[in-house]
Formats: structure tokens, C-alpha cells, sequence
């Protein structure tokens, strides 16, 4: 079989993933910045502090869009200027609660969202040494001339999924392996653990995303009940990881 194909480099834009962990979890935290910032009383010690964080805010969102553009080559760089764009809104808005303009529950609330997702970026993106090229092209089949062939014969069996192997370390290649292979909770759990020991309930949470933390912490109770997993620490300052 003969086949002319066109490769298209896809954008960031088409990653579900990062669309919906990255970009609308960051364009939520900036809308309510501004919320918060709307609800501030304005007076000569805070004014300042107010358009520094309005500036740092707009320009995450705008940086933020611009990712969305980004493909092949162009990401890392562009992912890395994002990231540093983030740590930026996140240093002013703690100086900001220092200085009492921002109450400090406030600011450990939107520290947590920022951080989760830098951790996103930082595990699923810029950890990486090399990004494979299947996830940068799609092949587009734009004309097929097929030969004519006596002895073809079309089969209706499906081809074998290959089973994915997971790094030492690294979540930030499983996402397959996890929601296309898996579907008991407890193993999908346990697959992360093997890919990332100690990890935390967030770490855990950042790979298996259509459940809660909850759901995922009384599954981690149940599998140490059971001797599968191990837990150090306690209560937030917890990690887990699979009993050997």
C-alpha cells in the first residue's frame, strides 16, 4: 500500500491535558485574583501592592495564552518562560500578605492552586529529557492508492495494546498506561506509586484526575490496610509508596 501523508505539528493547544490542567486551571486563579483584589480597600499603603499584583496577574493569563500556540521545539522555551511568569505572580502575592494587604488563608489558598500547577508543568512537561515524537506529530493521510495483491487478506482482529513502561521516577509519562490500560482504582494507584515512591496524595492526584483527593486518600487507607502500601508521616506531611 502506497500512502502520501502530511505531517502536521500539533499545537499545545491540542493537549487536553495541559488545556485543562494548565491553562483554564491558571485563567480561574487569575479571575479570582481579581475578585479579591475588587474586594480590597484601596488606600495609600495598599495601592501599590494592588497594581503589582493586577500586573503580574495579567501577564501570567497573557503568557498563558501565548502557550497555547507553542509546538515542537518551541515548547520547553515557552513552558519555561510560563513557569517563571508563575513563580513571579506567586512571589508578589506573598509579599503582598506580609505587607497585610492580602490575608494570609487567602494567599495559602491561591499558592496551593499556583503550585499545583507548577507541579503539572514540572512533571508532566519541563521534567522530561526529551519529548517523543509521536506526541509532537500526527500523521495526516491524505491520499491512499492501494495495490491490488491476490494473497491480501483483511482481518478483523484487532491489534494488541503494548503495554507501557514507566520510567523510574518519572509521572509524568504514565497518563496512557493509567486511563487507557487500567481501570481498577486501587492498581492505577499503586502504578503511580511504582513510577514516583513517595509520592504525595497531590502527586497522585495530578495523574488520576477524575476522582478527588478524598476518594484517592481512602483508597491509599484501604491498600495499607491490606499491606500493599506503606505511609510515612502524618496527616498533609504524608508520603506513600508500595509495599515491597
Amino acid at each position: 500500500m502506497e500512502k502520501d501523508s502530511l505531517i502536521q505539528i500539533k499545537r499545545l493547544s491540542s493537549d487536553e491535558g495541559y488545556y485543562n490542567n494548565v491553562f483554564k486551571k491558571t485563567e480561574k486563579i487569575v479571575s479570582v485574583i481579581f475578585y479579591i483584589l475588587s474586594e480590597t480597600k484601596v488606600s495609600p499603603v495598599t495601592e501599590t501592592h494592588i497594581q503589582m499584583i493586577k500586573d503580574r496577574a495579567l501577564r501570567t493569563h497573557e503568557i498563558s495564552l501565548e502557550t497555547l500556540m507553542l509546538q515542537g521545539h518551541e515548547v520547553h522555551e515557552g513552558l519555561l518562560r510560563f513557569q517563571f511568569g508563575l513563580v513571579a505572580l506567586l512571589s508578589t502575592l506573598r509579599i503582598a500578605e506580609v505587607a497585610r494587604v492580602i490575608p494570609g488563608d487567602i494567599v495559602l489558598l491561591l499558592t496551593d492552586q499556583l503550585d499545583a500547577v507548577m507541579r503539572y508543568l514540572n512533571n508532566h512537561y519541563l521534567a522530561r529529557e526529551g519529548v517523543p515524537v509521536e506526541e509532537l506529530t500526527e500523521v495526516v493521510v491524505a491520499r491512499t492508492v492501494p495495490k491490488f495483491s491476490p494473497k491480501a487478506k483483511s482481518s478483523s482482529t484487532p491489534a494488541r495494546q503494548r503495554r507501557v513502561n514507566i520510567p523510574a521516577g518519572d509521572i509524568s509519562t504514565d497518563a496512557y498506561l493509567v486511563y487507557s490500560q487500567l481501570t481498577d482504582r486501587a492498581e492505577r494507584i499503586k502504578t503511580v506509586l511504582e513510577a514516583k515512591p513517595q509520592a504525595t496524595i497531590k502527586d497522585i492526584a495530578e495523574v488520576i484526575t477524575d476522582v478527588s483527593e478524598k476518594t484517592i486518600q481512602r483508597e491509599l487507607n484501604s491498600l495499607i490496610e491490606k499491606g500493599q502500601v506503606l505511609r510515612e508521616g502524618e496527616r498533609r506531611w504524608s508520603r506513600y509508596s508500595v509495599s515491597k
